[in-house]
């Protein structure tokens, strides 16, 4: 369905960018249509009134199209299109960019500036003026005249399109260059309930002095500079550092310890991740994790003075696919639900000494190395958590609380299936 709304949008947007132009001339009126042909100093432009002639000395400059987006819930936005596939179009408006989900778009068009009343006024009165060049071009060429005296002489649009002046080099004495400054526009968002509660806002708002405004301003820009990167980026890659708590239960009975064991308690966990933006709220991703299983340290009293001691330590990879939910898209500091599957594989390192006679005729005892034991167990794990990240221009700053479901096999089956993350996490958008 979405893909079938993506076509859609794209077949209609397809007519409203094709060489469409909106046109500033030095009078302040703004001419929407495609450009037809650049002379060396005439502008042919098709515009919805029909075809003109547009002198290169009148144009002020020409200004990216602006398009208005209809959403299915009643709001619009109008701005420039940054960029569109299958699931947002981003659009730069005069509030910032702003990113919107496919499916929640009605219909685009291309806005007109609200100059349509003194657009048509212009481009009646060029057709006109083009019009009468025709007919007198005729009727000099009836009477025998050249078409071009009768053109200039005019001083208006003969049939070929080109303006011409009693002193051309004047007016222009080399090729002229249209300049495209950058220009801010008036861009609008609104919606009925939006104008009611702005107008609200507007009566409630108080009165800041220049200082005041100065220092609003410096705070609005540093929050746009903020979410910028993470709102256009598509893709990140992370890192996380932090703790993995768990509890394991180990079979030391051939120490002379017990079936059940605790091997207890928190030690490092690091995880690399890399997450691509399916809509605004919603990423899709995967991560790979190393954590280091909590050491414990067992003695066992043997008989007489003898006594075995068991140290144990391990470690946990993972390999995951994960998402993120996102709850509040549009603001620097942004919270989510995560979670995901994957596959676990711990190993627990059994290795045990043993506090022995050494030599009978002198009674001494002493320690004995014996052989390390390796423990291995692995499957399917799901994980689920919140977190929260601080964005700092294409950086973002976070903190995340997950839990780990594992259940484990063979000598580890009886151990808590449930370990717990706490993570610092810094992730880099593109």
């Amino acid at each position: 369905m979405k893909r079938f709304l993506f076509l859609t949008l794209i077949l209609s947007l397809l007519p409203l960018v094709s060489n469409a132009e909106a046109i500033k001339l030095k009078n302040g009126t703004i001419i929407n249509g495609s450009i037809l042909d650049r002379g060396e100093y005439i502008l042919r432009v098709q515009t919805s009134y029909g075809p003109i002639s547009i002198n290169q000395g009148e144009v002020e400059a020409i200004m990216p199209d602006l398009h208005r987006v209809l959403l299915k819930g009643g709001g619009e936005f109008v701005g420039t299109v940054v960029d569109l596939d299958e699931f947002n179009l981003t659009l730069n408006t005069d509030s910032g960019i702003v990113n919107l989900d496919v499916a929640e778009i009605s219909s685009m068009e291309v806005y007109d500036y609200e100059s349509a009343e003194k657009q048509k006024k212009y481009i009646t009165k060029k057709q006109e003026l083009e019009q009468a060049a025709q007919e007198e071009a005729k009727a000099a060429q009836e009477s025998g005249a050249a078409a071009s005296g009768a053109a200039a002489s005019a001083g208006a649009v003969s049939s070929s399109g080109l303006s011409f002046d009693e002193d051309l080099e004047k007016v222009f004495p080399s090729k002229p260059e249209v300049i495209e400054p950058k220009i801010t526009y008036k861009y609008h968002v609104h919606s009925t309930q939006q104008q009611a509660e702005e107008q609200e806002e507007e009566e409630e708002k108080p009165v800041l002095t220049e200082e005041e405004k100065k220092q609003q301003e410096q705070e609005d820009a540093l929050i746009t500079e903020q979410i910028k990167k993470k709102d256009t980026g598509k893709n990140y890659f992370g890192v996380n550092l932090g703790m993995m708590s768990g509890s394991l239960s180990l079979d030391l009975s051939e120490y002379g310890g017990s079936t059940e064991e605790k091997m207890s308690g928190a030690n490092v966990a690091f995880s690399l991740a890399y997450m691509r933006k399916m809509t605004n709220r919603l990423w899709f991703g995967g991560s790979i994790g190393y954590a280091m299983l909590p050491s414990g340290e067992f003695e066992f009293p043997l008989s007489g003075q003898d006594k075995m001691y068991v140290e144990t330590s391990g470690q946990v990879y993972d390999i995951n696919l994960l998402s993120n939910f996102y709850l509040n898209t549009q603001s620097a500091l942004r919270f989510y639900l995560t979670g995901g599957l994957g596959y676990t594989s711990a190993s627990v390192e059994e290795s045990p000494s043993k506090y022995e006679l050494l030599n009978s005729e002198t009674g001494e005892y002493g320690w004995t190395t014996q052989e390390t034991n390796t423990i291995s167990s692995g499957n399917i794990n799901a994980m689920f958590g919140l977190g929260a990240e601080y964005a700092i221009d294409d950086v973002n700053l976070g903190f995340e609380v997950k839990g780990k479901y594992f259940g484990f096999k063979d000598e580890l089956e009886n151990s808590s299936k449930l370990s717990v993350y706490a993570m610092l996490k810094i992730n880099w958008f593109f």
